[in-house]
């Protein structure tokens, strides 16, 4: 009877750390593939997590309720340096095709993404010389060196800049709240400054399908938020 519990608990044990041993290869498994398909419209690799433990349940019923992808370095149209962070909910990947590799797609029915592009890249779009950014207080700040109407010099101004979301998807930069270093300025000769600081990103369409939703500046740079639904993605024939 001795004999016959210790097998039993013998093969509980067993039985125990193969499924783990399943569910981490699994686990592994479908995150290579995923990237796969996450990686390729990024034209780099991604790290992509599948999260949710066990993962054994998910690969049967061949839906991932949560996915993670970050990627950074991107080159992002003739922006450098960019940073995407997407949230994915419900990847389908049947579990056949997982394990014989076959899948030619994955569908996703919600993505959410954050794209961070780097005040540097977006000093350099702007094409104002000395044209600098910075985070403080929640606020974004700019500053430059620009000729000063009246005054017959070049001097440093400063104020608060404010991105939208322009026409058809694009981001617009605009500064309110302008100033003059050192100098009383009247507001009329203001006025013809701010033109002189507004400016438009060029943005090409985001990845995954995202549509931009918001914008928020960050300590690292202007985050884009957007979203979409029902995206299928498809690997690179090469990966």
């Amino acid at each position: 009877m001795d004999a016959l519990v210790l097998i039993g608990v013998f093969a509980v044990v067993l039985l125990s750390v193969l499924v783990v041993v399943l569910d981490r290869y699994l686990a592994a498994e479908a995150e290579a593939r995923a990237s796969a398909y996450l990686s390729t419209p990024l034209g780099q690799a991604a790290r992509v997590q599948v999260h949710a433990r066990p993962f054994l349940s998910q690969v049967l019923r061949g839906r991932y309720h949560r996915v993670e992808v970050t990627a950074t370095d991107l080159q992002f149209g003739s922006l450098r340096g960019t940073t995407l962070h997407a949230h994915l909910t419900n990847a389908y990947l049947p579990v056949r095709d997982l394990l014989r590799r076959r899948a030619v797609e994955l569908p996703v029915e919600h993505v959410h993404g954050d794209l961070v592009i780097p005040y540097r890249e977006l000093a350099r779009a702007s094409r104002v010389p000395g044209l600098r950014f910075f985070y403080r207080d929640e606020r974004l700040i700019v500053t430059a060196r620009l000729p000063v109407p009246g005054l017959g010099q070049v001097a440093g101004v400063s104020g608060e800049a404010i991105a939208t979301i322009g026409g058809e998807g694009g981001v617009s930069v605009r500064v309110r709240n302008l100033a003059v270093a050192g100098f009383t300025v009247p507001r009329i000769v203001l006025s013809q400054l701010v033109p002189e600081l507004e400016f438009a990103v060029p943005l090409p369409p985001l990845p995954y399908g995202l549509r931009i939703e918001q914008l928020d500046p960050t300590d690292q740079g202007l985050r884009v938020s957007g979203s979409s639904h029902a995206v299928v993605f498809r690997a690179n024939p090469a990966s």
